[in-house]
Order: structure tokens, then sequence, then C-alpha cells
């Protein structure tokens, strides 16, 4: 386990890791987010999703359309998975409790990739095993927490928690509750999921500049001050 952590922490050190950490809880907590929003799960709505076939009789379905009719017809059960993949999502995105996002990430896309596996989703297999691939990136870059599920609560056999200026600054914690709110209000002005998407790429990329061209050198400067 130390030798793991200590080969974890020597990455978490590169500036270009931190960031592009960042940015893929923002990635893929806000594209959770938004799945579930498109795909009626927080509404209930039976028409948002196509797979599903509503009007179709069921000895006519296909076993993957089968599927989801019976989830989106579930009612509560779908709604369940809906606001599951927001709570996940908007955890992600906070990088303050990024941790607790990678554990119910992880859980749901293991579950997602062995569906897409199971019935055949043409291609989908390989999006969603990316996504799986991110959630493990996600978990590992969070090992020092996992000294806990093995070690008793010792100062003398714990390794310290590592400071990261960049990756734990409040700049991504405000940033992270901007496009929460963001990806929300989307929906009332109509816009449909590609649009939604290219918005928060066009933020995520103005508030990368931002960080980059201000915020961080400004906090430098400050720190040099004070030093």
């Amino acid at each position: 386990m130390k030798l793991l952590i200590n080969l974890v922490r020597y990455f978490r050190q590169w500036p270009a890791l931190q960031v592009f950490t960042v940015y893929l809880r923002l990635l893929v907590g806000g594209g959770f987010i938004m799945a579930a929003i498109s795909m009626g799960k927080l509404s209930g709505d039976l028409t948002t999703i196509k797979l599903a076939a509503i009007n179709e009789p069921l000895d006519q379905l296909e076993p993957i359309q089968l599927f989801f009719r019976v989830m989106v017809t579930s009612g509560i059960y779908w709604q369940f998975i809906g606001w599951s993949q927001v709570l996940a999502g908007a955890l992600l995105m906070t990088q303050r409790y990024s941790f607790l996002g990678a554990c119910l990430f992880f859980g749901m896309m293991l579950n997602i990739f062995l569906i897409t596996i199971a019935f055949d989703f043409r291609g989908t297999p390989i999006i969603t095993g990316l996504m799986l691939l991110a959630a493990v990136y996600l978990l590992l870059w969070e090992v020092e927490l996992w000294q806990f599920f093995f070690k008793k609560y010792d100062t003398t056999t714990l390794l310290e928690p590592q400071k990261l200026p960049i990756a734990e600054s409040h700049y991504w914690r405000y940033l992270g509750g901007l496009m929460i709110v963001f990806i929300f209000c989307c929906p009332l002005f109509g816009w449909d999921i590609v649009l939604q998407t290219l918005s928060c790429l066009v933020i995520g990329f103005v508030a990368f500049l931002g960080f980059v061209f201000y915020y961080y050198p400004q906090r430098l400067r400050n720190s040099a001050k004070l030093a």
C-alpha cells in the first residue's frame, strides 16, 4: 500500500496532471448530470429515450429495447438512477467531495459497462469502458484515503495528506458549482445536450485561461509578498 501511495504521490506533483484530474471530474460529472436530465430520468418523462419503444408490443421488441422499456416504465427506480447520477456527478464537480463522487461513479459505471457488454451495444462498450477507466483513475488519484480501509488510525503508520496547490485551489470548487447550476438551467432555455456540452466546454476553456493567466500568478505573487 505504501509503495502504491508513494508512486501516485510522485505523479500527483505534476501540475499538468493536477489540471487534467480537475477537468476529468468536471467532464464525467457534468456528462453524468446532463445524461440524466436529457434521458428524462429526473422527471420520469417516457418520451425522451427512443430505445424504450414505448408504444411497441413487447413481443416485437429486441432484447435491448425490452430492457430499456422495463427500466423506463419502472417509475421510481428510473428516477432513482437519475438522481443517483446527479449526486455522483455533483460530488465529482465540487472537487472537495470528489472521492465520494468517484466511489459512486465507479460503481455505476461498472454496472453500465457490464450492461453494454451483456446486451451487445454496438460500439458503446468502448465509450463505457473509457468512462470506467476514468473512474479507476479518479479512485487511484485519491489512493491516500484508502489507508483508512486497511490500517487502524495511527499517526505513526498513516502518511500525511499530500498538498496539491493547483488541484486543491478554491478556484475549481467555484467553477464546479457554477457549472452544476448552469447545467440545470440549460433545459429552461430549451438547449439540447449538444449545445449544453459545447457551452460547458467554452466555460471550462475560459476558466482555464483565467486560472493560468490571472488567478494562479496572482496567488503566487501574494505568497511571495507574505514570505
